[in-house]
């Protein structure tokens, strides 16, 4: 009897062990299911970065270093590929946590916390500078009558509907309507029709100096790739494969706003490029197809939807961010106030052209520090955290 009992208590264990072996797969598949796939996230980073700024760049280049601006955007593009990589050593030491999760790994509990407000009051003054733009753009191209609360209000409710879809609704969103941004490129693409290389000659004609502060203007046009350290953990693939889809996206970004210049100083000579300060629009106004009389307002209603995935990404990051902060799950609660706080700052500057370019030098100085130079500093004390306690586990 107990010879026959052996088997049956054998095949009890079997049997019940493969339920815990599928629930284990399921937990798996679940846990894959939860990150978004690397061109989700290669659009994510180009929807963040291809925003707002896309008309006026130009324009601000040339200011500096007139028809050479183009070449300041190339190198800073070269060189920003340092501070890609340095966010992805920092992220790949860290796999499974975000950016503010990483801040209480290096900086303990309440450093941590620190740090991750003050970015998170960046993030909102980035909001809020997309928002102060877009509606000073739309009021003098398309809706100059329409009061200004009712054009950033439309922003921020299609912006809070968004964010609180969630991560993967964004990002489905966003791999959609980056269709448009082809529409964009031929539009630009049709006006090279009228090209005059003449107009970016002689190369190198401003100068090193000028050249070199257009660098300083052109990096400001790709602050949004620190998204790259706070959503790194919510993709799949392995560091390599990330690290490629992160330069990927970093190209596609640096050649569409590379062609967007040169298609710029190629149309207008740099006497005009002075007095044109969105040079694409008035390109494009010249032109008229069949079907469509104003090609300047159809353009604009693409780049609608660029600014709109550009600030909600920043609505989402914060509310992610305040959420880590209050160690809460109503993400939509934070979403709503850190929206909420965006309109109402914007609110309040409105049309004022000195209130705008405060907050914009504002929100730019902190850029510098916490997109281009913090990175360097968190990549360091990482490595000397988890030096520290690799050392103390093994003493």
């Amino acid at each position: 009897m107990s010879s026959q009992h052996k088997p049956q208590n054998h095949q009890k264990q079997v049997t019940s062990a493969a339920p815990q072996d599928q629930g284990g797969q399921n937990q798996t598949n679940q846990a894959n299911d939860k990150k978004i796939s690397r061109r989700q996230f290669f659009f994510l980073i180009v929807q963040t970065q291809i925003g707002v700024g896309i008309l006026a760049l130009p324009y601000d280049l040339h200011i500096i270093a007139m028809q050479d601006g183009w070449i300041s955007l190339l190198i800073a593009g070269v060189l920003l590929q340092i501070v890609l990589v340095a966010l992805w050593l920092v992220a790949k030491a860290y796999p499974q946590k975000d950016f503010f999760q990483i801040n209480l790994e290096v900086f303990t509990k309440w450093g941590g916390r620190i740090i991750s407000l003050i970015y998170v009051m960046y993030f909102i003054s980035v909001g809020i500078l997309i928002l102060l733009l877009f509606g000073r753009m739309i009021s003098m191209w398309v809706l100059p009558n329409t009061p200004f609360w009712v054009l950033t209000l439309l922003l921020v409710v299609v912006g809070v509907y968004l964010a609180n879809a969630g991560l993967f609704v964004i990002a489905r969103f966003y791999t959609m309507v980056s269709g448009l941004l082809l529409i964009l490129f031929l539009l630009m693409l049709y006006s090279m029709k009228e090209m005059n290389l003449m107009y970016i000659l002689p190369v190198g004609g401003a100068g090193v100096g000028k050249i070199m502060s257009g660098v300083n203007e052109a990096t400001l046009s790709f602050f949004g790739f620190f998204i790259i350290l706070i959503l790194y953990s919510k993709v799949e693939g392995n560091a390599k494969e990330k690290l490629k889809t992160i330069f990927y996206a970093h190209w596609f970004t640096l050649g569409f706003y590379l062609f967007a210049v040169l298609v710029s100083y190629t149309f207008f000579s740099t006497e005009e490029m002075k007095v044109v300060p969105e040079p694409l629009l008035y390109m494009l106004k010249s032109f008229e197809f069949p079907l469509v009389a104003r090609i300047d307002l159809f353009f604009i209603s693409i780049w609608m939807v660029s600014v709109a995935t550009s600030y909600t990404t920043y609505v989402y990051i914060s509310g992610l961010g305040l959420k880590d902060l209050f160690k809460s799950e109503k993400t939509a609660v934070f979403n709503i106030t850190v929206a909420l706080l965006s309109f109402l700052v914007a609110f309040f500057i409105g049309y004022d052209m000195n209130l705008l370019e405060k907050m914009k030098t504002l929100t730019v100085n902190a850029g510098y520090i916490s997109t281009l130079f913090f990175p360097f500093i968190l990549l360091a004390l990482s490595f000397i955290v988890r030096k520290f306690k690799k050392t103390g586990g093994t003493g």
